[in-house]
């Protein structure tokens, strides 16, 4: 009888963490998934295209990128990744002093190291280690004990893009999913009327979500059980609501919020707003703003006055943060600092609304409290 020895597989062990490298130079790729493909799972690509590609179908945790590569640039990779991978960590490699890319790349959304070639392979992995180690801890800070992610809790309370289009011909929402977003909005339809809302809770003096979920709430009972659908109405008995519910903890500050009301069969649209103001696309393309107050709601001292506005022949309606208005988008143009986020936006105000929404995105990725809406009426 022949006697057959089995020698038990030996199994691969299972690495915590994922890392893709890219760069131009296929030796680099090479060199680089021998020195670490003990440690971490090694993707390598070539170019920033199809990184966007493996990210897209594997579970990144830490993306190192060259700078200097052909057709796409190691910090354009990053200012790509950011929207869809916010909470990856992002190093870029260069062989040569860059400042100007680096500069770019912090001011738009931030880095966790960059470094200089040559590379020396024990001090990398203590610098991966080191981030992936934060990383660990900033997501685990996010989860709660049933292992909910708080900022799907934050964001599961608005309404979704798609509940947009169904009560509009057409319509995207930008948000960013993160605790520190303090705004918020609302849509709904009720008779013939459109009723869209639009706030920044920033001011207010309470848990962020505990007001937006309580706001969100209360905009609903507030059109479909109690029938109001003017502008001006909707935001005083809002207010009131908010200071009934919170107002025995003292002192709770003030907010900011829009109301807008489209009459679909009329095609007209009213508007209140408190320090918040709407953007209309008319149907040349030229981009207005309509003003409402310039002071906040004070949720203590609130007398329910608010001016309302109406008006008619417009296309599209824009809501949007300060924080992405003030913004300074960089210029390709080396000979032009930038443009201001509605220059950019009358630029792309002819295109679908979908196309403006993935522009807005790419040139916004580096900020983390994005909020806006763009509606076609």
């Amino acid at each position: 009888m022949e006697l057959v020895l089995q020698r038990p597989q030996r199994k691969e062990s299972v690495k915590k963490y994922s890392i893709l490298y890219v760069d131009d130079e296929p030796v680099n790729l090479r060199i680089f998934q021998h020195a670490f493909k003990r440690d971490y799972n090694v993707y390598t690509s070539l170019n920033g295209f199809d990184a966007l590609e493996i990210l897209n179908e594997k579970k990144v945790d830490l993306i190192i990128t060259d700078q200097q590569m052909p057709r796409m640039s190691g910090v354009d990779l990053l200012a790509k990744i950011v929207p869809k991978h916010p909470s990856i960590v992002r190093m870029i490699m260069t062989g040569f002093s860059d400042i100007g890319a680096i500069i770019r790349a912090v001011n738009e959304f931030g880095l966790d190291k960059y470094l200089v070639k040559p590379w020396d392979r024990d001090q990398l992995k203590v610098e991966f280690d080191k981030a992936l180690e934060k990383k660990s801890k900033q997501d685990k800070a996010k989860t709660g004990k049933d292992g909910i992610d708080v900022a799907d809790l934050v964001f599961s309370f608005l309404p979704n893009e798609n509940d947009l289009v169904n009560i509009y011909s057409d319509g995207f929402v930008v948000y960013d999913k993160n605790q520190s977003n303090q705004h918020g909005y609302w849509f709904g339809h009720s008779n013939d009327k459109a009723i869209t809302a639009f706030y920044n809770g920033a001011k207010c003096k309470m848990n962020a979500m505990a007001l937006n979920s309580y706001i969100n709430m209360s905009l609903t009972e507030l059109i479909y059980k109690d029938g109001v659908l003017k502008s001006a109405e909707i935001i005083k008995k809002l207010a009131a609501k908010i200071k009934t519910r919170f107002g025995a903890h003292g002192d709770i500050g003030s907010f900011d919020i829009a109301v807008v009301t489209v009459d679909q069969k009329a095609k007209k649209v009213s508007y209140a707003g408190a320090n918040q103001d709407i953007y209309c696309a008319l149907g040349d393309g030229e981009l207005k703003s309509v003003k409402g107050s310039t002071e906040s709601i004070d949720l203590n001292d609130f007398d329910g006055s608010v001016e309302q506005k109406t008006f008619e022949n417009i296309s599209t309606l824009y809501l949007i943060s300060k924080e992405m208005i003030n913004q300074i988008i960089p210029s390709d143009d080396p000979t032009v600092e930038g443009k201001n986020f509605l220059q950019m936006l009358k630029g792309y105000s002819k295109l679908p609304l979908a196309e403006q929404a993935n522009h807005i995105n790419e040139k916004l990725s580096g900020d983390n409290s994005k909020c806006m809406l763009g509606i076609k009426l």
